[in-house]
């Protein structure tokens, strides 16, 4: 076995080889975080709620020529999402990069995976959405192996 020091340390938590470290569950390639922060008023109206939020992650691309075929009502190629539920609270979230996207890369566009990321309120406490948050729409290989920040606030706020 090689030695270690070859490494950089920053190269073993990126790619994920530490447990416990942020990076420890991003899938490679196409993993990425989401480093989730809240307004103090969403903040706390969570917190009061005991209420969750949901970070969806939306995976498509362009049809590569010829692929058109495969390609959705809106002209894309559906890559699959990640959904992940956790308790309102600030984190950095890992998000695997899954949905089916090496299974279906070679339809797309020069290979180039775009991501919608999107964050609302999980409704455990009543049917209605409460958060306004950022949203990430763009190539998936920008944010791939690192942290987007998403930020949310109620909405009206």
């Amino acid at each position: 076995m090689p030695p270690i020091r070859s490494v950089s340390l920053a190269a073993i938590v990126v790619a994920g080889l530490v447990p416990g470290t942020a990076g420890a569950d991003i899938a490679a390639p196409w993993g990425f975080e989401v480093d989730l922060s809240f307004s103090q008023a969403a903040a706390s109206k969570l917190q009061a709620l005991k209420e969750g939020v949901v970070i969806a992650a939306y995976y498509s691309g362009e049809p590569a020529p010829g692929a058109e075929e495969h390609a959705d009502q809106i002209g894309m190629i559906d890559l699959g999402e990640d959904r992940t539920e956790r308790d309102g609270e600030p984190a950095t979230v890992a998000i695997p990069g899954k949905g089916d996207i090496e299974a279906k890369l070679h339809w797309v566009k020069d290979g180039e995976p775009l991501v919608n990321i999107n964050v609302y309120s999980a409704r455990r406490s009543g049917p209605d959405n409460l958060l306004d948050c950022d949203v990430y729409d763009g190539p998936l290989k920008a944010i791939a192996g690192s942290a987007t920040k998403i930020g949310c606030k109620l909405i009206g706020e």
